[in-house]
């Protein structure tokens, strides 16, 4: 009995041991598993963090992009005025010298003419003893002549120093567009400098999309910041669109009050060509580009695209596809510089991925009136334009809309 004793517990304690360890090791391993998860963790809140920063880079250096861009877009502006200046007064000089070339031809032929009847009917009338009147009569068609002369030395000194005004103000004009063309190469070498600098943040953020397996919550997160600030522009432009028609109201009031009884109540005009006025497939494309993804077609496993993109070479003149009002018009992640302009009834169309905004908020447009330059902001590698059209808050097919061919 005492050995069963002494068996029994040796047996148990050896258990209790085995079960001991065992305890310990998965305690470790456990620890091991949450050091780890602690470690990937922090890695991941380490790529986050460098992720925003290199989004908030991106943000400015394609804010900056836009602000050349828009300047260097003056520029040109400017530069075709200066030339077409050029090219009128080119022409207003070569009309002065014909005229002045005439006035001159006409002059040598009073000059010839006055000689030739100087020559032989002064000497004529003093010879033949000729009466007064005639010699009164010949004397008035002299003056006449005289007149003629000098009133033809007058014009050709106008024209003479019109030709002189015209080529001093040429030169003015060459000076300037010499100045513009060097300012534009300067400008055109801080686009470039910047662009640089914005490819290179692009596609660092690109690199940590994709080694995180985060593009497709980045998409998410730009496409629901994007209803967010969508919703508040058609909010305010709601709100303004009401407070204009109060005030609109108080006016007719007082204008109805002013006019008394017997008084006609002003006409107010309607706003012509508001966005749900026209009928489909009226509307001018925006951009004239190759169409590179539908409405409704896949853009992720998760995701659809909302709109169109048309690829088109960085700099091209985008145009609005109707008349309305600049809503917003601001840089968001994932659309970059974005316009987003409001059509009334409920209608608003975006332009995303732009290289620069040429209007602001508040600012009104019409039909085919440029607003943007095309670009890839927004972290695209393709230039472009992304392009949507919302009815009350949703995104609806914009190609119906559009004019076909």
């Amino acid at each position: 009995m005492g050995a069963q004793r002494l068996i029994v517990s040796i047996l148990l304690s050896t258990g209790l041991m085995a079960g001991a360890c065992a305890w310990a090791n998965d305690s470790k391993d456990l620890k091991n598993v949450k050091g780890q998860i602690a470690s990937q963790q922090q890695d991941i809140q380490a790529q986050q963090r460098e992720l925003k920063a290199l989004q908030q880079q991106l943000a400015e250096d394609e804010k900056a992009i836009s602000a050349l861009a828009r300047k260097l877009n003056q520029t040109q502006n400017k530069l075709k005025d200066n030339e077409r200046e050029l090219a009128r007064l080119e022409q207003e000089h070569q009309s002065l010298n014909q005229q002045a070339d005439e006035q001159r031809h006409q002059l040598a032929s009073q000059l010839r003419a006055a000689y030739q009847n100087g020559r032989h009917d002064y000497l004529k009338l003093l010879l033949n003893g000729q009466d007064s009147s005639d010699i009164d009569r010949l004397l008035h068609y002299y003056a006449h002549l005289n007149q003629a002369r000098a009133d033809a030395l007058q014009q050709l000194a106008e024209i003479r120093r019109q030709l002189s005004d015209n080529r001093r103000r040429a030169e003015q004009g060459r000076t300037r567009l010499k100045e513009l063309l060097a300012g534009q190469q300067q400008q055109q070498q801080s686009l470039q400098q910047r662009q640089h600098e914005r490819n290179q943040t692009a596609n660092k953020i690109n690199a940590q999309l994709e080694q995180g397996n985060r593009r497709l919550a980045n998409l998410q997160q730009a496409a629901s910041h994007l209803e967010q600030q969508i919703k508040a522009a058609a909010e305010r432009a709601e709100r303004e669109r009401r407070e204009r028609e109060r005030r609109e109201q108080e006016r007719l009031a007082a204008a109805r009050n002013q006019a008394g009884p017997s008084g006609h109540t002003p006409v107010v005009a309607k706003t012509q060509g508001s966005f749900g006025g026209l009928a489909k497939g009226s509307l001018p494309w925006p951009l004239q580009g190759s169409l590179l993804h539908r409405f409704g077609a896949a853009r992720t496993s998760q995701l659809s695209w909302k709109g169109l993109l048309i690829g088109a070479p960085a700099g091209r003149e985008v145009s609005a596809v109707a008349n309305g009002q600049v809503v917003y018009a601001d840089w968001l992640n994932g659309f970059g510089m974005v316009m987003v302009i409001d059509h009334g009834k409920g209608y608003l169309s975006l332009y995303g991925h732009n290289q620069s905004l040429l209007l602001g908020p508040g600012d009104r447009v019409k039909a085919g009136q440029a607003i943007a330059l095309s670009g890839e902001s927004g972290g695209q590698d393709k230039p472009g334009l992304y392009f949507e059209i919302r009815y009350r808050g949703q995104a609806i097919d914009p190609l119906p809309w559009l004019r076909r061919g």
